[in-house]
C-alpha cells in the first residue's frame, strides 16, 4: 500500500511542477474531467484490470497537482505587481520577522492590502520588499505601516548554479520593491494579537543574538528558530561544504527533539498532555516562520503524537506522502523551494531507507555507531541527487561531521530554547551553549579546509537522477519488485547513468564565451578548445553580496570547472573587481593579469590569495598563449587612481572565433587604440553601453557581429544609452542584454557563431 501512496504524491508533485511551469494553458479543468471519465471506465473492470485503476489513480492525482499548479500561477488583478512603474503609497502589514535594522535606515517586507495611486485606494494583494531610510523609522515597532515611493520591479539574476531568487520571491509572493525616503513612513500605534505574537518571536532572537555575539549566536539562532542573519560568507560555505548546511534551519530533527524534550517534562499518557504538547509544537513551528519544512515536521510529529500508541512505524511512508500532498496543495509553490526538496528527501530516506540500513549495518556493533551511520547514510542517499543537482557539489567528509557534531549541536539547541524559557537563569545557559558552539564551529571549518572535502560534480542530465532513484528503490524496496525485475533495473541504471556520465565528461567543448548576469558590472567566462578557462573581470555589488562566492562560483561549478587558468581585470573599479577574491578564495587561480594602476581595495584583497610571481601586468602588445586560444592585451591605460581611463581592452581568439573585451574604456581610449583594434566577432560593450563609449570609429575596426552588454536592470545611470545602441545597430551588431537575457552563451562551433539566454534557453547551458 505504501507504494502506492508514494506514487500518488510523486504524481501529484509532477502534476504540480507542469502546472507551474505552464500555467498559460489552463485547461485543468477539461483534463480533469477526462481522467475522472477513465478512472470511472477502469472501475467498470476493477476485478480485471486492477493495474488500470491504480494507473488512473495516478492519472488523478497528477491532475490535481496540474490544477492547483496553474492556478496558483494565474494572473490576478488585484496583485500588486500590476501597480509597478508609478508612484504610490501602500498600505498593509510588516512582516516582523523580515525587519532589519541598517544604520542608514530599515528594511522588511510588506503584505498589502490595499494602494493609493493616482489619488484612488484600491484593494491589493501580495508582497513588497520595502527599505525606509531617515529618522522616521527610529520609533519602527508596529506592523501595520503605509509607505509611499516609486513601485519597481523585481529583478533576479539569471545564471546556472546559483541561488534562483526569481523563484524565491514567486514562493514568499514577494512581486515588487519601494525605497521609501525620510518622512513617508508612517507608523500605527495599534498592534494585533498576530503582531505582538511575532514580536516575540523577534525578540527570542534579538536575545539568543544579544547574548551570544558573533558567528556563535547566528549559528545558534538560527539552529534554535530558523534564519541565515548574521552568518557570514565562511560560515555558510563551511557548513555546506561539509553537509551540515540542513542544521542551520529547524528540521525534523529538531522538531522531534523539541517533542521529546516536552513529552519528558509533560508525559503523553493522556489526551490533555498530548494536546498541550501539540499546542506548543505548533506555537514553536510559528515561532520558527513556519516554513514549508518546519511545516512538513509539525505534521510528522504531529500524526505521530496523536497516534498515542497505536502509530505503526509502517504507517510512515503513508502519512509522510499525505503530509507532502497536503503542504502543495496549501502553497503548490513550496514544490520549487531548494528546503522543501530537501527536507521531504531526507525524510523519505530516513522511512523507506533507514530500517534496511540499519539492518544490514549490524555488523557494526556499537548500537550508537551503527544507528547513526544508518540515519546519516539515509538521509543523503536520498537528498544527493538533490544536492548534486542544486550545488553541483559533494561532501566527502558529511558523515564525520554529521556523526561527531550533530548530536552535540542538536544538545545545544535545546539548551538555547531552555535558555529561553527559564527566568533570571536563562542568558546564562544560553551564554554557555555559545561557548560550547565555539569548538564545533572550529572542527567545522577545519572539516571543511580538509583537502579533498569536497568534490565538484558539473550539471547531469536529469535521466541520472531518475535512474538513480529507480535503482535506490529496487535494491533496498525488494518487496516490490520480484527478483528478475529487481536485477534487471539495477543493471539498467545503473548501465545508463554510467553512459550517460562519460558522455557528459568526453563531450567535446566548442569554443565558447559566457557573460554572466552580475547587474551593474562585468563578468565573463571564456572556455578555450583546448579545455582552459579564462575569466574576465567578477563583478561587484554594493552591500555585503559577494558575486564571487555568490555568482561566479556556482556558474564554474555547474559547469564542473575546479580551476581558472587566468584572472583578467580590466581594471580595478568594484563593478569590475569586487567579486575577484571570492573566485581566488574557493577556486585555484592560476595567472592574474592585472591593469597598469595603483591596486584598488577589491584588487589588494585578490592579491592575499595569489603568489606574486603568478601576476602579470597587462601591457599593450604583449600576447599569452593557453594551447589554442591567444589572449592579447590590445591597449593598457596606466592611472594612479585606478579609474576607466586604465582600462584594459583585449582580443581573445580560438579556432572559430574572436571576442574583444574593452573594460570600461570610454572615447578617448577607443580612439587612442582605435588603429590597434582588430576585428572581433563577438564585442564586450565597454562601460555597460554608455553613450559615452563604442564610437563608430573604434566600431568601425571592430566590426563584431554581436555586442553585449553587461549592464544591471533599472540602474541609475541610464544604461544602456540610447545612442550607443543604435550605434552598434548601424555597425550591424545585434546587441545582447543580460539585464533581459540574464547570462548569455556564445559559442563558436564549425565556423557559426550561436548565442543562447539562460533565461530562455536554459537546456544549452
Amino acid at each position: 500500500m505504501t507504494a502506492w501512496f508514494l506514487a500518488a504524491a510523486a504524481a501529484f508533485a509532477a502534476g504540480d511542477y507542469a502546472g507551474i511551469l505552464t500555467p498559460q494553458l489552463n485547461l485543468w479543468y477539461c483534463v480533469l474531467a477526462a481522467v475522472l471519465a477513465v478512472l470511472l471506465a477502469g472501475l467498470v473492470h476493477f476485478k480485471r484490470a486492477g493495474r488500470s485503476v491504480a494507473a488512473c489513480g495516478m492519472a488523478l492525482f497528477y491532475a490535481c497537482g496540474l490544477a492547483v499548479g496553474s492556478n496558483a500561477m494565474q494572473a490576478d488583478d488585484a496583485a500588486i505587481a500590476n501597480y509597478t512603474g508609478r508612484q504610490v503609497t501602500l498600505y498593509g502589514k510588516a512582516d516582523l520577522l523580515s525587519v532589519k535594522q541598517r544604520e542608514d535606515g530599515v528594511s522588511f517586507v510588506l503584505d498589502c492590502t490595499a494602494v493609493k495611486a493616482e489619488g484612488k485606494v484600491q484593494p491589493a494583494n501580495g508582497n513588497v520588499r520595502v527599505f525606509a531610510s531617515g529618522r522616521a523609522v527610529q520609533a519602527f515597532g508596529s506592523s501595520g505601516v503605509a509607505v509611499s515611493g516609486t513601485l519597481k520591479p523585481l529583478h533576479g539574476f539569471a545564471n546556472p548554479g546559483s541561488f534562483d531568487s526569481e523563484a524565491w520571491n514567486l514562493q514568499q509572493n514577494i512581486q515588487a520593491r519601494l525605497s521609501a525616503k525620510k518622512g513617508v513612513l508612517q507608523i500605527e500605534q495599534e498592534r494585533s494579537i498576530s503582531d505582538k505574537f511575532f514580536g516575540f518571536a523577534r525578540s527570542l532572537r534579538d536575545k539568543i543574538r544579544s547574548t551570544v555575539p558573533g558567528e556563535a549566536g547566528a549559528v545558534l539562532c538560527g539552529m534554535a528558530l530558523g534564519g541565515y542573519d548574521g552568518l557570514s560568507e565562511t560560515t555558510r560555505e563551511a557548513f555546506s561544504a561539509t553537509g551540515l548546511a540542513h542544521i542551520l534551519s529547524v528540521s525534523g530533527t529538531h522538531m522531534a527533539l523539541v517533542a521529546g524534550f516536552l513529552i519528558l517534562i509533560i508525559g503523553r499518557r493522556g489526551r490533555v498532555q498530548i494536546c498541550i504538547v501539540l499546542l506548543l509544537l505548533f506555537l514553536y513551528a510559528l515561532l520558527c516562520g513556519g516554513s514549508a519544512p518546519v511545516w512538513r515536521s509539525f505534521i510528522m510529529s504531529a500524526v505521530a503524537l496523536a497516534g498515542a500508541g497505536s502509530y505503526k512505524k509502517a504507517q510512515s511512508g503513508n502519512i509522510f506522502c499525505a503530509a507532502a500532498v497536503l503542504l502543495l496543495l496549501y502553497n503548490p509553490l513550496w514544490l520549487l523551494d531548494i528546503g522543501f526538496q530537501l527536507s521531504f528527501a531526507a525524510t523519505a530516506g530516513l522511512i523507506f531507507l533507514y530500517p534496511q540500513l540499519k539492518e544490514r549495518l549490524g555488523f557494526i556493533k556499537p548500537t550508537l555507531v551503527r544507528e547513526g551511520l544508518a540515519i546519516t547514510l539515509a538521509a543523503q542517499l536520498a537528498g544527493l541527487p538533490l544536492l548534486l543537482w542544486h550545488f553541483n557539489q559533494l561532501s566527502l567528509v558529511t558523515f564525520a561531521a554529521n556523526i561527531l557534531l550533530v548530536p552535540a549541536m542538536e544538545l545545544l539547541v535545546i539548551l538555547a530554547l531552555g535558555g529561553l524559557c527559564l527566568p533570571f537563569v536563562g542568558a546564562a545557559v544560553i551564554y554557555a551553549a555559545g561557548l560550547a558552539m565555539q569548538p564545533l564551529l572550529a572542527t567545522v571549518s577545519f572539516l571543511a579546509a580538509l583537502p579533498l572535502a569536497v568534490l565538484n560534480v558539473p550539471h547531469l542530465p536529469p535521466a541520472c537522477f531518475a535512474l538513480y532513484y529507480l535503482a535506490l528503490l529496487a535494491y533496498f524496496k525488494r518487496s516490490w519488485f520480484t527478483a528478475a525485475e529487481r536485477r534487471t533495473a539495477l543493471v539498467a541504471c545503473t548501465l545508463g547513468i554510467t553512459v550517460l556520465v562519460v558522455y557528459k565528461s568526453l563531450a567535446p567543448v566548442p569554443f565558447a564565451v559566457h557573460f554572466i548576469d552580475v547587474g551593474q558590472g562585468d563578468a565573463a567566462l571564456v572556455q578555450t578548445a583546448s579545455g582552459h578557462n579564462i575569466i574576465v573581470d567578477c563583478g561587484g555589488l554594493q552591500g555585503d553580496f559577494d558575486t564571487g562566492s555568490r555568482i561566479i562560483v556556482p556558474y564554474l561549478r555547474y559547469l564542473g570547472i575546479s580551476k581558472i587558468d587566468v584572472l583578467a581585470l580590466s581594471h580595478g573599479h568594484h563593478d569590475h573587481a569586487g567579486g575577484a577574491a571570492g573566485v581566488a578564495r574557493l577556486i585555484q587561480v592560476g595567472k592574474v593579469l592585472l591593469p597598469q594602476e595603483e591596486a584598488s581595495d577589491d584588487v589588494k584583497k585578490l592579491l592575499q590569495y595569489i603568489s606574486p610571481q603568478n601576476i602579470i601586468a597587462a601591457k599593450a602588445g604583449c600576447v599569452y598563449t593557453l594551447g589554442s586560444c591567444q589572449l592579447e592585451v590590445l591597449a593598457s591605460g596606466k592611472s594612479n587612481g585606478g579609474g576607466n581611463e586604465s582600462s584594459v581592452i583585449m582580443r581573445v581568439a580560438d579556432s572559430g572565433g574572436s571576442v574583444l573585451f574593452t573594460g570600461d574604456a570610454d572615447e578617448s581610449i577607443e580612439l587612442a587604440a582605435a588603429n590597434k583594434i582588430k576585428p572581433a566577432d563577438v564585442l564586450k560593450v565597454a562601460h555597460h553601453g554608455s553613450n559615452y563609449s563604442s564610437t563608430p570609429v573604434f566600431l568601425a575596426q571592430a566590426r563584431p557581429k554581436l555586442a553585449v552588454i553587461s549592464v544591471g536592470a533599472g540602474n541609475n545611470y541610464g544604461h544602456p544609452g540610447r545612442e550607443a545602441v543604435q550605434r552598434l545597430k548601424a555597425a550591424g551588431a545585434q546587441v545582447l542584454r543580460t539585464d533581459k537575457l540574464g547570462a548569455v552563451k556564445v559559442c563558436f562551433d564549425g565556423g557559426r557563431v550561436q548565442w543562447y539566454s539562460y533565461r530562455y534557453d536554459k537546456e544549452f547551458f
